[in-house]
Order: C-alpha cells, then structure tokens, then sequence
C-alpha cells in the first residue's frame, strides 16, 4: 500500500532493474523476495500470476483492435462453440468495461484503441494492470507523454491503489511528481544501489546531489555565449503518433 519511487539519470539502470523484477530480463545475479519469500521469475507471464504488472514507458498498443482486446491480450476468455473454442467477446468487454470503470476511465470497450490519445492510451494499460489484479505494479515513468489533466488522473488512480493495498514501485526523474506521490525513495547511479530514504526525510538537493554523485553548483550558469554559426538545424519535425507534436521547426 505504498509507493517507492525509483530514481537516477538516463542510463542509471533503472529499467533495466525493473525489467528483471518482471521477468522480461533473465538475471547474471541476486535474489527476488516477494513478502519474504525468495521467488524465481521465469517470463512475464509468470510475474502476471504472482501478482506483479508493469506499465512500460514505451507502450506497445495495437491501434487497430479494440481497447478490451488490448487490455486482454494473451489472456482471452474462451468459450465452446460447438466442438471448438473461441474467444469470448461479450465476457471480455463487461470484464474491460468494470476495470475501466474502476479506474474512472469511460471509455467504451469495443472502440479502436487507435481512436484514444497516448495519455488515454497509458490509462488503458494501468486498467489492464489493475484487471490483473497485481499486488505490485511498476511504473515505469508513466507521465512523459501525459498533460496536466492526465497527470492529475493518473495520480488519483494510485492514490486509489495505493488505498486497496497494492504497492507501486514508481520510475521518475521529475521531482515535483515524486513529492507528491512517493512515500519513498530509492536512488541508484551507474547500475548500482545508492540508498533509499523516506521521502520526508531528503531534500531536493540531496536527492540530486546523489544522482550525479557529486554537488551541483551553478545549476543555472550565466548565459553570456555569443550566438554563433547554425550547428543544426531542423525544418518540419513531425511525431509519427498524429495526436502528439506536428511540423516543428528551430
């Protein structure tokens, strides 16, 4: 019932730590405990039925099928028709509809998932997350592609988790997000555990300071560059998600 954020620079290793936890990495070393208890992770799947979800920062949607065939995927409820089995659709979308109630998500079902923007998209997959009724849920910097609004929405789903038991381990570098839904903080550099601490109990300058490994001095350095010749230059840059940034130019 509590969240531990899990923080440090690009390349830290943070990732790649939660990867292993979840079984989509095979360890060289070390031990999983889950409530004390030493556990093999062999695959995804096998995390999924010990109770861990993960929501990953590059999501994988498939925009063409419905919103409850990608919150189902590899998991479909079946039923017999005649001597064969097929998947059940009429039980996969009340089942999808409920989970995205319960995360205060009114999306319908049975509409494309290509149809949602990337904030919505990433609601989806915190439903599908919740629909497996994980004990534990990582997030992995779940706000990059988020507004305001979705951030806000995003927050109140944990705080609702957060009330049902589940723990979150929460994957970030913005600070403000941090302060205000951690409950803890574990910090690692370079691939390896620096410490962790209450997240009352350190201040942003230290969490900072135990990022890079060292003080940072003259965050802000006095502008006094001469604008020289263009170095780059880029003309039109367009996301290849339609909702996201379109023809930028600098």
């Amino acid at each position: 019932g509590t969240v531990h954020a899990l923080m440090g620079e690009n390349g830290a290793g943070k990732s790649t730590l939660m990867k292993c936890l979840f079984g989509i990495y095979k360890m060289d070393e070390g031990e999983v405990y889950i409530d004390g208890v030493k556990t093999e992770i062999a695959n995804p799947d096998d995390a999924l039925h010990k109770g861990l979800a993960m929501v990953h920062q590059e999501l994988q949607p498939i925009p063409e099928r419905s919103i409850a065939e990608n919150m189902y995927l590899g998991r479909y409820p079946m039923k017999n028709y005649g001597p064969v089995k097929v998947v059940d659709h009429a039980t996969m979308n009340k089942e999808a509809e409920k989970w995205l109630r319960d995360v205060k998500m009114d999306f319908d079902p049975k509409a494309k998932l290509g149809t949602l923007s990337i904030g919505q998209m990433q609601s989806v997959e915190i439903a599908k997350a919740v629909s497996q009724s994980a004990n534990l849920v990582i997030l992995d910097e779940p706000t990059s592609s988020l507004t305001d609004n979705e951030v806000e929405a995003l927050f109140r789903i944990i705080r609702d988790l957060k009330s049902r038991g589940v723990s979150m381990i929460y994957i970030s570098h913005k600070m403000a997000e941090i302060r205000q839904i951690s409950d803890d903080i574990t910090i690692m550099r370079d691939g390896t555990y620096v410490g962790t601490w209450a997240i009352e109990d350190i201040s942003d300058e230290e969490i900072v300071k135990q990022m890079v490994g060292r003080e940072l001095t003259n965050v802000y350095p006095d502008k006094d560059n001469e604008i020289g010749d263009v170095v780059l230059e880029v003309k039109d840059l367009c996301s290849i998600h339609e909702k996201s940034f379109q023809h930028v130019s600098f």
